[in-house]
């Protein structure tokens, strides 16, 4: 096996064909400067096709994967083999095939479910979801809030800027007029540029939780068929009852009344008096008495009548009712009208984790999906988060889920004309109220998502891949990630760097992190292709522990402290500027 460092052309092994592979594949053959083989079933797949025509990079056709294919992918000699298909139980099984294989071998797999990705997740085994990465910039884009990023000292959000302005730490993007986009900028740069995403500092009230980059808690969770509040019962039945309960209560009430009223005129008995003697033969049925007058023996007879027929109305309104009512609470369907809430299509892997984070959060959630098996069903429906079935780009569907009051839609079902044909049609339902709806699409073309932005007002297009391959590519070269800052094709990560002994940044000055592309004498050992775009800004110094007590604090990054060996540097930078980094940090080879 090939070790890894300065200078060597690592070789990886990828197995999957859809966009994240795609993704992971063109980020470690280019901005890692990696070899790469991946395995695919079809050749003509459309990104097989795309990762084809990439330099470094090679395919091997397999309908199935064993040790033979990965063999030949190279899995013997490679530093890292990464498997991203959508199949769980295709990915654990490969993941098991190469650790028993090649024990060495450092495997990063794709997985959705948190309680399995937790079992297989140790040793040289790496687990991550691509939908738990993309969530919270879906979440915070639907609710129009800022994502934390993970800086202990600090709260640094990233911002655009038209949002309200925040005391500003730095610029991450930039654009020229004719819409070039760069990253991190230097002074010298953005004189001519016009900053368009920006690092700052925000109050804890206007963020999100921080991103996370490991799985959620497998909480869910919750008994489906566990008791609810008797306000939601009461409520569900009346809704379900409508005028036909209220309609047979009211003629048995004036049924009662009328009796009561006769007898007391007949009998000269108070009013309580008369009202027992008429509720009994209403509804229970009374003895008969031979002895009354034949005024109350005829309103006893006429009540008898009467409740003959009404107590079994009555009675099937409210045996009816209480059935609907359970029916709709066992399907999750909305029970009565919503308002301020998000509407999510789409209950797939990225679809269920961003319901679960909006419904922890409390905030008010309609789930929509047209196939009633789908995963997040029953998620949806164990968290009492109202379900709708149907084709969200039929307005009957949309409105059957608020959409009209709703705060935001998100839609993140699979097919990209369905998304697009989804965000269109609920553009197009009159709102019920003066705000505007915001419009959160899963899309994976950039150029897309931004014509899309021109048709409908307040819209946002996210891809997970685009927002999920630095992570797995991250992984994959041994470093961690803890955030990524996406702005159109390009993406920054945010990552901790440990600093090695004998290396390259080791009693070097701060400045000394922040690149601009350009390669000082030090570091030409390192130089690469792509050089100019390895830009890197050192946020924070976590100082090494001392074993007798001091050290291990969180510290602004100033000119009268050297680093050392065994900080960690927390720093925004591309994925070439993390690839550069992380080799002035890692230790010096003997020459």
């Amino acid at each position: 096996m090939t070790a890894p460092g300065p200078g060597t052309n690592a070789h990886y092994v990828v197995v999957g064909a859809g966009a994240l592979a795609f993704r992971l594949t063109r980020a470690l053959s280019t901005r890692f400067s990696g070899t790469v083989t991946v395995v695919v079933p079809d050749r003509n797949f459309r990104y097989a096709v795309e990762m084809d025509a990439l330099d470094r990079v090679d395919l091997v056709v397999a309908d199935r994967v064993d040790e033979k294919v990965l063999t030949a992918a190279g899995a013997d000699r490679a530093v890292a083999a990464a498997l991203v298909d959508q199949d769980d139980g295709g990915n654990v099984s490969l993941a098991l095939l190469l650790r028993e294989a090649w024990p060495e071998l450092h495997v990063v797999v794709r997985i959705f479910d948190e309680s399995l990705g937790r079992h297989l997740e140790r040793d040289n085994c790496t687990v991550l979801s691509s939908s738990a990465f993309a969530a919270p910039e879906i979440v915070g884009a639907a609710l129009g809030r800022l994502i934390r990023l993970p800086v202990q000292h600090r709260r640094l959000v990233a911002v655009s800027d038209e949002a309200t302005p925040l005391p500003t730490r730095m610029v991450l993007f930039a654009t020229a007029e004719d819409g070039t986009v760069t990253a991190l900028p230097s002074d010298e740069q953005l004189r001519g540029l016009t900053p368009k995403v920006l690092l700052a500092d925000a109050a804890e009230a206007d963020v999100l939780p921080e991103v996370k980059a490991e799985l959620e808690p497998d909480e869910d969770e919750v008994d489906p068929h566990r008791r609810r509040r008797f306000g939601e019962y009461v409520r569900t039945l009346a809704v379900t009852s409508g005028w036909n309960l209220l309609l047979a209560a009211g003629v048995l009430l004036v049924v009662v009344v009328i009796g009561a009223t006769t007898m007391m005129l007949a009998t000269g008995s108070s009013w309580g008096g008369a009202l027992y003697e008429a509720v009994l033969p209403a509804l229970a049925g009374s003895d008969p008495d031979h002895e009354a007058n034949p005024v109350v023996k005829a309103t006893q007879v006429a009540l008898t009548v009467v409740s003959v027929a009404v107590i079994p109305w009555v009675t099937g309104v409210v045996v009816d009712g209480v059935v609907r009512t359970q029916r709709l609470l066992d399907a999750g369907s909305p029970l009565h009208a919503m308002a301020d809430h998000v509407v999510v299509v789409g209950l797939g892997d990225l679809g269920t984790r961003i319901v679960r984070s909006l419904d922890r959060r409390g905030v008010p959630v309609v789930a929509v999906d047209m196939n009633e098996s789908a995963r997040g069903i029953a998620v949806a429906r164990a968290r009492d988060v109202p379900v709708v079935i149907g084709d969200a780009r039929r307005a009957a569907t949309l409105r059957a889920a608020y959409v009209d009051t709703a705060q935001a839609i998100v839609v993140v079902t699979s097919g990209g004309a369905m998304t697009i044909g989804i965000g269109f049609a609920a553009r197009a339902i009159q709102r019920a109220t003066p705000t505007q709806l915001r419009t959160v699409l899963r899309v994976y073309d950039r150029d897309l998502a931004r014509r899309i932005r021109r048709e409908i007002p307040d819209s946002a297009g996210l891809s997970s891949s685009f927002l999920a391959a630095p992570w797995f590519a991250a992984a994959m070269i041994g470093q961690e990630v803890k955030a990524t800052i996406p702005y159109r094709d390009r993406v920054l990560v945010l990552a901790e760097i440990v600093i090695a002994n004998n290396s390259r940044l080791a009693r070097m000055q701060p400045d000394d992190v922040d690149l601009d592309g350009a390669m000082g004498a030090d570091e030409e050992a390192v130089g690469r292709s792509d050089e100019g775009d390895s830009k890197s800004r050192l946020l924070a110094i976590r100082t090494k522990a001392q074993p007798g007590g001091g050290g291990g604090l969180m510290i602004e990054p100033s000119d009268g402290r050297f680093l050392h060996a065994g900080d960690t540097l927390f720093v925004i930078a591309t994925t070439a500027g993390l690839r550069r980094l992380r080799e002035l940090a890692s230790t010096r080879q003997p020459v």
